[in-house]
């Protein structure tokens, strides 16, 4: 179980917190097949499989959760961001947030599921309410950057309606899950093809913008290579 604190609407003076008990993350969620096919070609490209169906959804340590903006890493350069939102349920409100899914591209090539293990899921500090959102959520815009020869690059872009919809997500992971409450879940939306190819990047950023409200929420990290302190 991981604990975390959120500021509802980027608000200091309004903190949520929230005990993460199940973490799920989606894959191959986009609702345009055509894209979903490119993502699968990009991954089955440097080894990792393809899933028989779509939307496939991965459980994960609920520890593995983090709101740091820093995180260690191995000294390999097969692992990167995913740019994703997140839906958080507590007292059976939806909430959503935004964050990565940041996946060790090597260890995939031998089980999704394990390599899901590997590295943490980064998530935001804000947190917005679903209900707030639902009417125009297709319009919100999801990003993620990385970093190349020291310089920021707009790896990821896209509306939210290139995602399923986070009840369209919940209706799935209903029929995978054998609780009934909800309370305590955090589920990551899967997430688009990159822009480019890249294999590693030591700065990951995600945002999540919300153009009617003229809002955005942010997380951002470095990774941390243990060679920067282990010389064996």
């Amino acid at each position: 179980m991981a604990e975390l604190n959120f500021y509802l609407n980027g608000n200091p003076q309004q903190k949520l917190t929230f005990e993460a008990k199940m973490l799920i993350n989606g894959g191959y969620t986009g609702r345009n097949q055509e894209e979903v096919q490119k993502h699968i070609d990009e991954l089955k490209s440097i080894g990792v499989p393809a899933p028989e169906k779509t939307p496939v959804f991965f459980p994960k340590y609920p520890d593995r959760l983090t709101q740091v903006s820093e995180i260690p890493c191995l000294d390999e350069e097969s692992h990167i961001g995913e740019a994703e939102y997140a839906v958080l349920i507590k007292d059976d409100e939806i909430y959503i947030s935004t964050g990565s899914d940041h996946t060790d591209r090597t260890l995939e090539t031998v089980s999704i599921p394990k390599a899901k293990q590997m590295y943490p899921n980064i998530i935001s500090q804000d947190i917005w309410k679903f209900s707030d959102l639902e009417d125009y959520w297709d319009e919100l815009v999801l990003r993620g950057w990385v970093e190349q020869e020291g310089q920021k690059a707009l790896y990821q872009e896209t509306t939210l309606s290139a995602l399923l919809a986070p009840r369209e997500l919940l209706s799935y992971v209903k029929d995978i899950i054998s609780v009934k409450d909800l309370n305590g879940l955090v589920l990551y939306s899967g997430t688009v093809a990159g822009k480019f190819e890249i294999d590693y990047s030591p700065y990951f950023e995600v945002e999540l913008e919300d153009p009617r409200r003229k809002m955005s929420m942010k997380s951002s990290y470095r990774l941390q290579p243990m060679s920067e302190w282990f010389k064996g």
